[in-house]
């Protein structure tokens, strides 16, 4: 039996009246006198089993929720973020009893959730639930199945990649430079330059800019890569320990509109990625050495550049059953 604090405030009660291996009881209170009364009566009931079963149902979807975020989600990146998300769509759902949760229920808040928002937020929802139940049973906090398991994410098409044609490039960079921010046009000279992400430029120190070299540390998969710029560049960036740009963003967005660049919906903060990247692989790039520059975990990520290499499926032409065909 133990009663623990929780970073919210609250005291969880967690109690195994029959042994480890029986049944888990598991309540919050606000106050610890509470969680104490709690836990001494329970202990005195602990015998009667068809009334421990009513207990059990007491826990809920977001109890398993704060579990996670205690025990393994702290840890993550986007770790809070993430514990914000669940507990908006345990909201929807109602709260549910941890124990009945079930993919009707799950289902049923996928098509309501359909009407406000893309079918790529609503299987990112269902990747966060499916992580949520399948790290608590390798904690050994869950003890039955994933109840949303094997549940098929639903079909997604791909949105338009938005990247910056040869003559829209210089046209943005005077743009930039017109604004009032000053930051904005060497963060877009680095993306462009390096196929960083907007923030991992946004986000550089004095500490990461090294012999024409730029390192970044705040990236999505958290492994620091170091790419190389020209020494143009290198020498124009400010000289100083902390971080050298603020935000720059919505000077960026005012810029793109200014320059008359229309974009697929959603592309807008990728674009100079995309361009980096689009470009590399028109100019002969190798898609392995673009991966490693991007920072992808897995090629699979990085093979939708492919497309662009000059020689991509050339072997259409030459071999379709109709170049055999004399004329």
């Amino acid at each position: 039996m133990s009663i623990t604090q929780q970073v919210d405030g609250y005291h969880l009660v967690e109690m195994y009246p029959f042994g480890r291996n029986g049944r888990r009881i598991r309540k919050r209170f606000s106050t610890k006198a509470e969680a104490l009364r709690f836990e001494a009566y329970i202990g005195k009931k602990a015998k009667d089993e068809g009334w421990l079963e009513e207990l059990n149902d007491t826990e809920r979807l977001n109890d398993l929720i704060e579990t996670w975020y205690n025990l393994h989600g702290q840890a993550l990146t986007d770790g809070l973020k993430r514990k914000a998300k669940l507990l908006a769509l345990s909201k929807i759902i109602g709260n549910p009893l941890a124990r009945k949760f079930n993919k009707t229920q799950f289902a049923t808040y996928r098509k309501l959730r359909l009407e406000k928002v893309s079918v790529k937020t609503v299987n990112n929802e269902q990747t966060y639930i499916n992580a949520l139940f399948n790290e608590l049973i390798r904690l050994g906090e869950w003890k039955g199945a994933n109840p949303i398991a094997g549940m098929r994410a639903l079909k997604y098409k791909a949105p338009e990649m938005g990247y910056l044609q040869p003559a829209q490039i210089p046209l943005l960079i005077k743009e930039l430079g017109n604004g009032r921010n000053k930051d904005v046009q060497l963060i877009a000279e680095i993306c462009l330059s390096t196929g960083c992400r907007w923030g991992e430029a946004e986000s550089l120190r004095g500490v990461h800019v090294h012999n024409n070299k730029v390192t970044f540390v705040n990236t999505k998969g958290n492994k620091p890569r170091t790419i190389p710029v020209s020494a143009t560049l290198a020498a124009r960036l400010p000289k100083k320990t902390g971080h050298l740009f603020g935000s720059s963003i919505k000077a960026f967005r005012h810029a793109v509109d200014r320059a008359g660049i229309n974009l697929p919906k959603g592309q807008m903060s990728h674009v100079l990625r995309h361009t980096f990247a689009s470009h590399f692989m028109m100019n002969g790039g190798n898609i392995l050495v673009l991966q490693r520059i991007l920072g992808h975990a897995s090629i699979v990520d990085t093979m939708k550049y492919s497309h662009f290499a000059p020689e991509h499926l050339e072997d259409a032409v030459k071999l379709n059953p109709l170049s055999t065909i004399t004329p």
